[in-house]
């Protein structure tokens, strides 16, 4: 016994739990799916014997019932038919068919829970399939207080929303797969109903459920119907035997009464699905959905009710004659489909444009290309799921082909469904395809881009931005198409002015383009452009920068082939500059460039004056700082000169002090005293006030200044003794008071005196005479 119960499943990696269910009695239940060796994703449908309701254990319902369903799909191929990736393997009653990946069925988004397993559930497949009691766990959900809810949805199927749109197109879609099984395949469904349609990731019904076709020979002719509707009321599993057959609800009264129909038969059950929509998707709440017709005898009464006039509440309008005629008790009064589909309620754009896309890769070259240069305007008037779902697959199934004009023309159609796309989806389905733009580096699809460019920002990480935007903007910039590197310049400023580019961006990839194409040999109006983009983003980068790189680069973009275009663009970014680097800057280095521009000859006389006010403008601004600051230097040295004029004149002054101060210089130029080791600290000397009494006699004035004496100490008078010496020595002078010269003499020593050492003496000069 395998690990999954089919070998099948061992190519796969199966999801747990049971998103969905359909087919003949929900038997089939819906598993999500990856191929281990692609990793592409599928849907795997699995029916077990043993899951089946016990009145339908039979070897003869599962040969010709479930078996026929899953052989039929196979050799049935339309692209409205449900596409089987892999044949369908039965290995000990367990069936496992791998399918394109579905959602779910119509039956379980109308309440149909029947075999659905929450999605929470922590069962998997391996574990159910190898149980020995129930391989799945088919109750239906239950609400979150415990109790069995058959109306609650998981929550994956719960968010799906079916819209007026979806069930007119999702109609017209079965409308050409039946016409093709009658007309083609010479087949009569039989069992068309919400179980055996199932709905895709991106909208597109599907039709399956082929367990009761039948084989005709044309579409008008009747066939014997095999299917026993019953009555089964004397059996006891009644119940489970209605479950095997057509729901009762869909199905034609001939085909229920009289088992004998045709391809008719399928227009009503088509008729009913239609009206169970309609009324299944009706807000209003006096409309009550259809009840389930149980038995025979149930249809019959319902049959007979059918057409009464309030039948049709509900239903739109421009549906409702329409499908009174397919609703017809009589076969030979229904209205065929062909015919339905040019009626009054197809009479829409919006479902003629998504059938045009559904043939899109039949039609010719020039009816696609007309088509797809309008599909922009029609895209708006779809909702954004529908667009996202329904539009955008078809076109890129173009890009896929990889035919490069039919990839051009639906470029403008992506980009105007991303507008309304989310983060996550845009950079899963639109970023490949703007890989392939700047891989195939077309300026047609350059200009596409940058025409969407602001949606792309708005959708694109900062990382795609980096990889891809700045690769589309220097790509085309790069171009020699001047229209196109016009546009890429005004992108950049909106970017550059939004901060969405970086500033090393800017600066290393994006700068060095613009400042080429300014200095370049191309057109003049490229070269402005190139000059007021640049005048457009300069404050973005710092004053070194611009003082540096971008103001040698405008004066490099008008050396050569001068025009009044050139000079005036760059004398407007001039300008600008000049108010961002101040008046300094101004005077040195940009006032130097431009005015000479004032003598081109090819200005006329309105662009000299216009050129001329501006250097004006710059120049008074220049004159004013200057003048601002030599005015606030001159009111610096005003203040110190007044301070100092108020201190000459201040009467209170201390003259003492500058006595005092006048003393020391002379001491210190005329004695200078010699450096003395440092000694111990001592109090401090006191200072004597001069006083003149009888006792005393004035001080020596050398300078005859009488009045500074004050602060000069008078010495006493010497006393009158038997020898009169004074000695005073200054700056090792000798100056006797005895009479002698003070100029220097010999004085014998006292016999009473011990001679003191002999020293050597310097004559000092008199230069002054003070000593005469």
């Amino acid at each position: 016994r395998t690990a999954m119960g089919n070998s099948l499943l061992k190519n796969y990696d199966v999801e747990r739990g049971n998103p969905s269910s359909g087919g003949v009695g929900m038997s089939w239940q819906i598993f999500p799916a990856k191929e281990r060796k692609t990793g592409k994703d599928v849907s795997v449908f699995i029916a077990m014997k043993r899951n089946l309701p016990r009145g339908l254990r039979t070897e003869e319902f599962w040969e010709k019932t479930i078996k026929k369903d899953a052989g039929f799909l196979t050799r049935l191929r339309h692209p409205h038919v449900l596409d089987v990736k892999r044949a369908p393997v039965d290995e000990r009653g367990v069936l496992v068919i791998v399918t394109e990946p579905v959602v779910c069925s119509l039956a379980n988004l109308m309440g149909d829970t029947k075999g659905i397993t929450p999605s929470s559930s922590s069962t998997t497949i391996t574990t159910a399939l190898t149980k020995a009691k129930g391989a799945f766990n088919t109750r239906p959900p239950q609400s979150s207080t415990g109790t069995t809810d058959p109306n609650a949805l998981p929550p994956h199927l719960a968010k799906i929303k079916l819209t007026a749109l979806d069930i007119k197109n999702g109609l017209r879609q079965l409308v050409e797969v039946i016409e093709f099984m009658h007309n083609s395949a010479r087949l009569i469904h039989g069992n068309i109903s919400p179980r055996n349609v199932y709905l895709t990731p991106s909208g597109h019904w599907k039709l399956a459920g082929l367990a009761f076709a039948t084989k005709t020979p044309s579409p008008s002719t009747p066939v014997d119907s095999t299917i026993k509707f019953g009555p089964f009321e004397k059996n006891k599993y009644a119940a489970d035997l209605m479950m095997g057959i057509p729901e009762l609800n869909y199905s034609a009264p001939e085909m229920v009464l009289k088992r004998r129909y045709n391809a008719t038969a399928d227009v009503f059950s088509l008729g009913q699905l239609a009206y169970h929509l309609h009324r299944f998707l009706d807000p209003d709440p006096n409309i009550n959905v259809p009840t389930k017709i149980a038995n025979v005898d149930e249809y019959r009464a319902w049959i007979q009710n059918l057409h009464r006039p309030l039948v049709l509440d509900g239903i739109p309008k421009t549906l409702r004659r329409y499908l009174a005629s397919m609703l017809a008790i009589d076969p030979s009064h229904r209205a065929n489909l062909k015919g339905f589909l040019s009626s009054e309620y197809y009479n829409d754009v919006l479902v003629r444009t998504l059938r045009f896309l559904d043939k899109l890769l039949q039609t010719d070259m020039k009816t696609r290309v007309q088509f797809l240069r309008q599909l922009p305007k029609v895209v708006n008037l779809f909702d954004a799921r529908a667009a996202e779902m329904k539009i955008l697959p078809k076109l890129m199934m173009q890009w896929k082909v990889g035919d490069k004009p039919l990839m051009l023309y639906t470029l403008p159609a992506i980009l105007k469904v991303a507008e309304r796309m989310s983060v996550s989806s845009f950079d899963i389905k639109v970023v490949p395809v703007l890989k392939q733009v700047v891989s195939i580096n077309s300026p047609q699809f350059l200009y596409v881009a940058l025409n969407c460019f602001p949606i792309l920002l708005e959708k694109c990480s900062e990382q795609i931005q980096e990889r891809i935007l700045v690769r589309i903007l220097l790509s085309a910039l790069e171009s020699k198409q001047p229209q196109l590197q016009s546009l890429a310049m005004r992108r950049i400023v909106d970017t550059a002015n939004k901060n969405k580019f970086g500033y090393s961006v800017l600066k290393t990839n994006i700068l060095p383009k613009i400042r080429r194409l300014a200095s370049g040999p191309g057109l003049v109006e490229v070269r402005a452009a190139a000059i007021d983009a640049i005048g457009s983003i300069f404050e973005i980068f710092d004053k070194v920068t611009i003082k540096d790189k971008l103001v040698p680069a405008i004066q490099d973009s008008i050396k050569f082939g001068r025009s009044p275009l050139l000079l005036k663009a760059a004398m407007r970014v001039f300008a600008a500059m000049s108010s961002v680097l101040g008046p300094t800057i101004t005077a040195t280095e940009i006032l130097p460039k431009v005015i000479p521009l004032l003598m081109e000859s090819c200005l006329a006389a309105a662009d000299f004056q216009s050129m001329f006010n501006t250097i004006k403008d710059m120049l008074e601004r220049v004159g004013a700082s200057r003048l601002d600051q030599l005015g606030a230097m001159q009111k610096g040295r005003s203040d110190v000169d007044a301070n100092e004029l108020k201190a000459a004149l201040d009467e209170d002054a201390d003259v003492g002090n500058f006595a005092d101060l006048l003393a020391k210089e002379y001491t210190t130029n005329m004695l200078p005293t010699p450096q003395l080791k440092k000694e111990k600290k001592s109090l401090p000397r006191k200072i004597y006030t001069p006083q003149r009494t009888s006792n005393t006699t004035p001080a020596m004035d050398p300078f005859e200044m009488s009045g500074f004496l004050g602060s000069v100490p008078s010495q006493p008078r010497p006393q009158p003794t038997k020898a009169l010496h004074n000695d005073m020595s200054l700056g090792g002078l000798d100056m006797g008071m005895s009479g002698a010269p003070m100029g220097g003499g010999y004085n014998p020593p006292s016999k009473h005196t011990q001679a003191a050492p002999r020293t050597t003496t310097t004559t000092t000069d008199d230069a002054f005479g003070f000593l005469s």
